[in-house]
């Protein structure tokens, strides 16, 4: 195994482990939420994190985890002085009510 494949593998496993102690952290959260008649909740995202949140691995993880949860990244617009600002947060979602 080269160094960048071993490189690679640890940058995956380290996504994956982070992946899955997220979701066992956030799932009793989303059902708090979902007791207040929620459908979805919005997370900051740490700049200390935010490669990790927003890696493809750690998506695909956390959807694969929260079965039937949906996990994206967006991007909402924020009032500021400059009108084209973006704030990127996590968003979890389990559809609307009529699903």
């Amino acid at each position: 195994m080269t160094l960048k494949q071993k490189l690679q593998k640890e940058s995956r496993n380290t996504i994956e482990d982070y992946a899955l102690r997220f979701a066992c952290n956030v799932e009793p959260i989303l059902f708090e939420e979902a007791q207040n008649g929620k459908s979805k909740m919005q997370f900051n995202l740490d700049e200390k994190d935010k490669h990790i949140v927003t890696s493809p691995i750690f998506i695909s993880a956390v959807n694969e985890l929260l079965e039937g949860v949906k996990v994206e990244v967006v991007q909402v617009s924020t009032k500021s002085l400059f009108p084209s600002f973006k704030k990127e947060f996590l968003q979890l979602s389990w559809g609307d009510l009529n699903d």
